[in-house]
């Protein structure tokens, strides 16, 4: 009966991690739902359980899950209170794109949305900014992100000269980092550069985070992402998230397996 129950909560799980991305891309606030029921049902399980170790077993999850879904509550907190926060956008020498994973010949929606954005700020200055593409090669038999993104300002009307590409980045950090070293190298005036990022709205908490890692004084300027590419987007961000900060969430659940254990004790 207690592996019964432990392969039940076990199979209640796989179907709710299996399922979570599908229900987040519909509706954030179903797949929120969905967490916290899981987390509600593993806790009463572990409560009421007469076996220590199916008691011990649902405890562990629950937690896990609660960590996760905090994470994912912070971030989308994080996400509202920087787009809240969005300032009125000033002279600027450099306009900053960061790439998107591209695996056709064309850019993405997201990337397309980043794009014009850009070409809306250029629009608007009167002392026309630089604009630094950067991204590097999605598949080995296509061009650089930064390369397609070129292509489609100068199909917009940007002039060529006006563009400098950086074609080695991998990832968001490796666009701010690699590109920082680019403004470095161009820049000879005695005052620092005005650099305004421009990405995805959802993209945005983790990018600032990294800017200031790397000790990047700039602002940010938000594309616009429709409804139907954003939340799965978000959810991708998610899991960038998770990642980036791996160590410690494996520490944190650490600490909770343990603790589980001594319940079985």
């Amino acid at each position: 009966m207690n592996f019964l129950l432990m392969v039940i909560v076990t199979i209640i799980e796989a179907l709710v991690v299996y399922r979570i991305r599908f229900v987040y891309s519909r509706q954030p606030v179903w797949a929120i739902s969905l967490a916290s029921a899981t987390i509600v049902g593993f806790y009463l399980i572990a409560k009421f359980s007469v076996s220590k170790y199916v008691s011990a077993f649902a405890f562990s999850l629950a937690t896990l899950n609660l960590i996760l879904l905090l994470v994912m509550l912070i971030y989308m907190w994080k996400l509202d209170q920087t787009l809240k926060k969005q300032q009125a956008l000033q002279g600027t020498d450099f306009l900053l794109v960061l790439g998107s994973k591209c695996l056709t010949p064309r850019v993405t929606p997201v990337l397309a949305s980043r794009l014009d954005k850009t070409i809306e700020i250029y629009d608007k200055f009167d002392v026309k900014p630089q604009i630094i593409v950067t991204g590097g090669r999605s598949s080995i038999d296509l061009p650089t992100e930064a390369e397609l993104m070129e292509q489609y300002l100068v199909d917009a009307g940007i002039p060529a000269e006006m563009i400098i590409m950086e074609t080695k980045a991998k990832n968001t950090i490796q666009n701010l980092g690699f590109s920082s070293i680019k403004i470095r190298n161009i820049w000879h005036k005695d005052n620092h550069p005005r650099v305004i990022i421009v990405t995805s709205d959802y993209h945005l908490p983790r990018t600032k985070f990294y800017a200031k890692k790397l000790g990047i004084k700039v602002n940010f300027a938000a594309a616009r992402t429709v409804k139907m590419l954003k939340w799965p987007a978000m959810f991708r961000e998610f899991t960038a998230i998770l990642w980036d900060h791996r160590y410690s969430l494996v520490t944190i659940w650490g600490m909770d397996v343990l603790f589980s254990l001594s319940m079985c004790i």
